[in-house]
């Protein structure tokens, strides 16, 4: 029998949100809360859990309701490992799908965050009825998802697609998975603060001290700097633009994709990373490729994991096995 709710949980690097959502996209009862990842594994999915009864408890979602969950980094979706979290300290190969299994006694449904939010884009966002689709999250650090045919690229161990760890720079910084040059490491939120306060401690940006007064710089300080005409920080956007055109241009040679969808706290950004993104792209990948790609910011927003932890749900429940995850 077809489901009409799942309880929906987007694990992030900075916070946990859940939510019972309806097969026609409704968001219901949503809970969040801080994820607090230096407090150790055991704390984090303490919290997980706490989310998940407390919507349950609100919506009496019955034991029928199965539970999607979406984390960052690389993910065993048959077997429910996360095998590392880049932005996770302690996170290697912890059995989430098992542990969350034991302590909600519900059917768990564990997928990488940024294939998540791809079919949640597909399914309820700004890719509805696109079957071929790159679509980014550029969070705290940058998840991603491809789509192809309407099915979901994930490659041996549902391991692949990992745009953000593509080495665009092989001279370049050191990104959190151990890598040199990742995409990450110039697009992600943490990239941003760190050119950020770079600028900062320079004193190449005024507006970005002044924003900053003592406190660690965050990329939204970055964005506010660059939005009030601060050329330093509108120079860390152009740089990030130009990064991600190199590291998307291989990605649309490849698979042709008919849409980029771009979402993500970074994203708020809008046409100061879009701008750079547009104009750079065409001069490395294709042209007659490049010019047919639209490039779109996420119509979901912050409930890009929430739609997408339902997505997989839905799609693997009502579904014969969890891989492929293929769209109707």
């Amino acid at each position: 029998m077809a489901t009409s709710a799942v309880i929906a949980i987007d694990f992030g690097a900075t916070n946990l949100r859940a939510a019972l959502v309806t097969v026609d996209g409704a968001v219901l009862h949503r809970v969040s809360a801080p994820t607090a990842a230096n407090g150790g594994v055991q704390a984090v999915i303490h919290r997980i859990v706490s989310l998940s009864q407390q919507v349950i408890e609100a919506t009496g979602a019955g034991p029928d309701i199965p539970i999607g969950v979406v984390a960052p980094g690389p993910i065993d979706p048959e077997e429910g490992i996360l095998y590392f979290g880049p932005n996770l300290p302690g996170w290697r190969n912890v059995p989430l799908r098992a542990i969350l299994a034991e302590r909600l006694g519900r059917r768990i449904v564990i997928g990488n965050d940024g294939n998540g939010a791809a079919l949640g884009e597909a399914m309820f966002g700004a890719a509805r009825g696109c079957r071929h689709l790159i679509h980014l999250m550029l969070g705290t650090g940058l998840g991603s998802g491809i789509l192809a045919h309407g099915q979901l690229i994930e490659g041996h161990r549902g391991l692949g697609a990992e745009v953000g760890h593509v080495p665009v720079d092989p001279h370049g910084p050191r990104c959190h998975c151990g890598g040199v040059g990742c995409l990450e490491a110039y697009v992600s939120g943490w990239a941003l603060a760190r050119d950020g306060a770079a600028l900062a401690h320079s004193g190449r940006s005024e507006a970005i001290r002044r924003a900053a007064a003592g406190r660690p710089v965050t990329a939204e300080m970055v964005t506010e700097a660059a939005r009030a005409g601060d050329q330093a920080a509108r120079s860390v956007f152009e740089s990030a633009g130009r990064a991600l055109a190199v590291g998307l241009a291989g990605l649309v040679n490849v698979f042709n994709p008919e849409l980029i969808v771009i979402g993500g706290g970074v994203a708020k950004a809008g046409d100061l990373l879009l701008d750079p993104l547009r104009r750079w792209l065409p001069c490395y990948a294709i042209s007659y490729i490049a010019d047919a790609v639209r490039i779109l910011p996420s119509a979901l927003g912050e409930d890009a994991g929430l739609y997408g932890a339902a997505a997989r749900a839905f799609l693997v429940v009502d579904g014969s096995s969890s891989s492929p995850v293929r769209l109707g």
